[in-house]
């Protein structure tokens, strides 16, 4: 009996990891894991960009769909008599065109502070569109509350917006060379995009849209005037919220948060344009340090023209043919601008990766 246990402990004692083994065994799975974490990494990104293309193109096939029905693609941010108000965005357009005709259906088109409430549950801005949200981007929070021209909340302000919930969209239309929002001389405003603003608001004719064209009742785009071509001609683009440095500054200036400028629901005044086009005006993911890196309204108004992502080296697009593709953070600013405009002689070249 005693030689029977003695050789079950012997064969007990036999079977035990040593110290030295087990530290062995840990570092091989620590560099299985080092070695396996950028891969599972890449698949991830890669499964992502995947889904950004594929919102990209349905987005841009509902414009082409509203297109058919309407004869023209939808006016990017339709203003009411008053410029303190918006009656509609593009976004808004094209709901009954990604399947979410119930939404659409129970829109207040008169009354537009209407869909916008203090309660999430009840507030149709607040909706999540996922179609309208790229996978990679990133957003503090969706929906998001903006607390209007007031000052009472907090002394912070989210300048012209309606109060209330709202939810994002990443992706922002095309307005041309230069988007609407300036408060510089040095920003070009051209509606020769596809998607932008207009309305019978006098305003949209004067001060400082004197530097280009009048934008008061300018008719939306059909195919025909994109002269340039539907294929070499941007619709829709990715808008990246992530900015820590123009976070770390900005509720002094507008009120916003990177990732509060893009409400596809924006009901608000003119400054709802900044959220729902970008423009060649300014190059691909740059952070609004990169423009001077000050403090300024000049740096702010950059940053909100700026397409980019949070997909490495590259940004989603949608063209006016329905197609959708990537483009890099280095285009040829000359290429980017060719491809910004629908009717200037200038087809971008088919390199402009």
């Amino acid at each position: 009996m005693f030689r029977i246990e003695t050789r079950r402990a012997s064969q007990t004692a036999k079977r035990a990891f040593t110290l030295v083994e087990l530290l062995v065994v840990i570092a091989i799975i620590g560099i299985l894991v080092a070695l396996l974490l950028p891969a599972v990494q890449s698949a991830r990104e890669a499964a992502r960009r995947t889904q950004c293309l594929s919102n990209l193109k349905q987005i841009a096939l509902a414009g082409l769909n509203h297109h058919d029905t309407f004869k023209a693609f939808p006016i990017g941010m339709k203003m009411k008599e008053s410029n303190t108000a918006a009656e509609s965005t593009w976004l808004i357009s094209l709901l009954p065109f990604v399947e979410q005709n119930t939404l659409f259906d129970k829109w207040d088109f008169d009354e537009p502070a209407n869909n916008v409430t203090t309660s999430i549950e009840t507030s149709r801005a607040a909706t999540i569109i996922d179609v309208y949200l790229c996978p990679s981007d990133e957003f503090e929070e969706n929906p998001f509350r903006l607390l209007g021209p007031a000052s009472a909340f907090g002394g912070s302000t989210n300048n012209g917006s309606q109060r209330g919930f709202h939810s994002g969209s990443s992706y922002a239309g095309n307005y041309g060379e230069g988007s609407f929002h300036v408060s510089n001389s040095q920003f070009p405003i051209k509606p020769n995009g596809v998607l932008f603003m207009t309305g019978p608001s006098a305003t949209l004719r004067t001060g400082l849209h004197a530097l280009a064209q009048s934008h008061q009742n300018l008719a939306p785009v059909s195919i025909r005037k994109v002269v340039d071509g539907t294929s070499s001609t941007l619709m829709l683009g990715e808008k990246h919220h992530s900015d820590p440095f123009f976070d770390s500054w900005t509720s002094s200036n507008s009120g916003f948060k990177m990732y509060q400028v893009s409400a596809w629901a924006w009901s608000g005044g003119l400054k709802g344009s900044a959220g729902l086009f970008c423009s060649s005006v300014a190059g691909i993911n740059n952070s609004a340090a990169a423009f001077g890196g000050s403090q300024n309204f000049f740096a702010q108004d950059h940053r909100f023209n700026a397409w980019g992502s949070a997909h490495p080296g590259v940004s989603g697009f949608a063209f006016c043919d329905g197609s959708a593709d990537f483009i890099a953070d280095t285009i040829n600013d000359d290429t980017l601008v060719s491809l910004s405009t629908r009717a200037s002689a200038d087809i971008a070249p088919e390199s402009y990766k």
